[in-house]
């Protein structure tokens, strides 16, 4: 027996709507599970009846895998969307504030692994972004595949960090000779 607050099919359809409504972008399906899961009185086989009958009616669409809501289904979700209880409403605002964080930080740091075509071996291109636009974009060359995804790994994961300490070398008083 599920101790959720979230019952009926209605209040899952509503559950999928409010966070949809809130997602920064569109999400795929395993970030959109997540975050419907997060109330104990929902199961995968609900939440993935809800979504579909959402997408027929034209509250939910999908694109390349991704999903968003639709002008009808914003609409329709903040007209109803005080039946969820507001523990279940507070738990997905934190779940979603917190998912929109790590969706804007992965638009805001790319990189990519480039085989060379002069020479061998590869060009890692990293890129970091803020709101107003590129901050700074970085090349280096590596010698084999695994070195490179080595730093394509790390500036994904470390971007800000490594951004400060090229800021500070690049600062820093140098004595000449």
């Amino acid at each position: 027996m599920s101790h959720g607050f979230v019952r009926t099919p209605f209040e899952v359809k509503l559950l999928i709507l409010y966070i949809l409504a809130q997602v920064c972008q569109p999400v795929n399906r395993t970030v959109l599970t997540e975050l419907v899961l997060c109330d104990e009185g929902v199961d995968y086989f609900q939440f993935s009846e809800a979504l579909a009958s959402l997408e027929e009616t034209g509250h939910v669409q999908s694109e390349q895998g991704l999903y968003s809501i639709t002008p009808k289904g914003k609409a329709n979700g903040a007209i109803c969307e005080s039946e969820l209880a507001y523990s279940v409403r507070q738990l997905c605002d934190r779940n979603v504030a917190a998912m929109n964080a790590q969706l804007r930080r992965a638009k805001m740091v790319r990189a990519d692994v480039l085989p060379r075509t002069e020479a061998d071996g590869f060009t890692v291109r990293m890129a970091l972004d803020d709101d107003a636009g590129n901050v700074m974009t970085l090349e280096m060359m590596a010698p084999g595949r695994s070195q490179a995804n080595a730093m394509k790994r790390s500036f994904e994961g470390h971007a800000e960090q490594i951004y400060n300490a090229v800021l500070d070398a690049l600062l820093a008083e140098y004595q000449d000779g």
